[in-house]
């Protein structure tokens, strides 16, 4: 199927600009989505098998999970989960609809098997997104965890970015398995901002008391809250980042967003935040130093240039207990959920 993907289907969505092959793969995935009985038939083609595993409480069916910008308003969460994700992230999703940058916004680099994008959260609201999860893939329902990515909206104030984020985490609240504070999104101005000290530590404050509301008024567990960093970030940065994090009950840290910078060999004069193969070892060097920060006692979610089970062992093997992917998905297509996880169980079984 992989084999199939990759000489028939990619160059057939590669003939169209990237946000166009989105958007037709989006649509295809969506209409699958409002019919169990495929969904169920993909789920039981691809067999893709289990390898359990606990964070912040969450029981997941494996290690590799969806990240946020593939399916950013919740469209085929059912889906993904039947390709043998372990958890998809939705989003980023802010609270009331915005269109984003203006077009085009989304650029490949074939030959370095990444992508730019600079799409500035485009998305249809939350309370949108609240309905169509609700229908689609309810809580009780899952498969595989619902991880919901939040930001701020590109009008707001940055001194007023805490009641975007706070809006977000009660509409969507009762369909999250989690959430991700994305403070990292190099396309929304000012957001990375929100790594310094004097906006972090009321944000997250304020997000904590939020969630602790809810908690005791649906008399339920505090939904886990993780906070998405830049690769961009000085260690010195990331140090202070991780103190306020954990004083504010945060219980995880998904590491990486995308980065501004640009190596020497990538030729492409567009601005907006570079992922895929080119930016694994900078992400790999911050999983390591968060792990070792925190002496390996919260969880780090590794993202950026996983696109086969050596790339995903490193991530795991440098600190991180789950990773996710978007551009090794876009390149390698639907089987490289199962061939990573079956991967990684077969290392798990040999080294035991």
């Amino acid at each position: 199927m992989n084999d199939i993907y990759k000489i028939l289907v990619r160059p057939l969505f590669f003939r169209m600009n990237a946000e166009k092959a989105h958007e037709v793969a989006s649509s295809l995935l969506s209409c699958i989505e409002k019919f169990p009985v495929l969904r169920k038939a993909i789920e039981t083609f691809i067999n893709t098998p289990t390898q359990t595993t606990n964070v912040f409480g969450i029981n997941f069916p494996n290690k590799i999970g969806l990240a946020a910008g593939f399916d950013k308003d919740g469209h085929f969460p059912g889906i993904c989960s039947s390709f043998g994700f372990g958890h998809m992230e939705i989003g980023t999703v802010t609270p009331k609809p915005q269109p984003g940058n203006p077009k085009p916004r989304l650029f490949r680099l074939v030959k370095q098997e990444s992508i730019i994008n600079r799409m500035g959260f485009n998305n249809q609201g939350a309370e949108s997104m609240c309905r169509r999860v609700q229908r689609s893939y309810p809580k009780g329902n899952r498969i595989a965890p619902l991880g919901i990515n939040i930001g701020k909206a590109k009008t707001t104030p940055i001194k007023e970015t805490l009641n975007d984020y706070l809006s977000c985490i009660e509409t969507l609240d009762e369909v999250a398995d989690y959430f991700t504070i994305n403070i990292s999104s190099p396309n929304t101005p000012g957001l990375r901002d929100l790594h310094k000290r004097e906006f972090l530590d009321p944000l997250l404050k304020g997000i904590d008391v939020k969630v602790s509301e809810l908690s005791r008024e649906n008399n339920k567990e505090k939904t886990p809250c993780l906070l998405k960093v830049s690769p961009d970030e000085t260690f010195n940065s990331l140090e202070e980042i991780l103190d306020i994090a954990i004083k504010n009950n945060v219980r995880g840290i998904v590491a990486t967003n995308t980065t501004t910078s640009r190596p020497k060999n990538i030729i492409m004069n567009e601005s907006g935040g570079l992922s895929g193969k080119i930016i694994e070892e900078k992400s790999l060097k911050i999983i390591k130093f968060l792990h070792k920060q925190s002496n390996g006692n919260l969880p780090i979610i590794g993202v950026g240039g996983i696109k086969d089970v050596d790339s995903a062992k490193r991530k795991l093997d440098a600190g991180a207990s789950l990773v996710q992917i978007y551009s090794g998905f876009v390149y390698e297509g639907p089987l490289l959920v199962k061939k990573i996880v079956k991967g990684l169980k077969k290392r798990e079984q040999w080294m035991t």
